[in-house]
């Protein structure tokens, strides 16, 4: 049985507009990435792939998410990034839209994280599998937009 998809029409716009401000900024072009490959998008220019990258979005400040100690990403993200890297040698470009200000990090090192930790279970949509390993990334590896 497969599980159920959450990203919404609503998720898609807001990623949408979020990419095109770091598209006219770094002069690239983005493309979105097919389900099976767990990131949002490859970032090209003249049609070579030059990094992978994901969008998230969060509902809390930026000192609230320095209180909580950085910014956490699931840890299959992790790894499918981290796979990719080994793969091709190419960057992750990790987006995080806060409701105060847009960062990013430019991703080759994948010990660079503050350690493993599970994910607080969501209860608003009833899914088990929304209590998950994360990984927490320290927020000063993120530059500010």
């Amino acid at each position: 049985m497969s599980r159920q998809y959450y990203e919404t029409e609503s998720d898609l716009q807001r990623e949408s507009e979020i990419i095109k401000k770091f598209q006219e900024k770094w002069k690239v072009d983005i493309q979105k990435l097919p389900i099976k490959y767990s990131l949002d998008f490859a970032i090209h220019r003249d049609k070579k792939v030059v990094a992978f990258c994901e969008i998230k979005t969060r509902n809390m400040t930026t000192e609230t998410n320095t209180k909580y100690g950085g910014f956490l990403l699931a840890l299959n993200k992790w790894i499918v990034a981290k796979n990719l890297f080994d793969a091709t040698g190419l960057p992750f470009i990790l987006i995080y839209r806060l409701t105060d200000a847009d960062y990013y990090s430019s991703i080759t090192d994948f010990s660079n994280h503050k350690g493993i930790f599970i994910y607080p279970a969501r209860s608003d949509r009833g899914d088990w599998q929304d209590s998950e390993p994360a990984v927490r990334l320290d927020v000063n590896m993120f530059k500010k937009i």
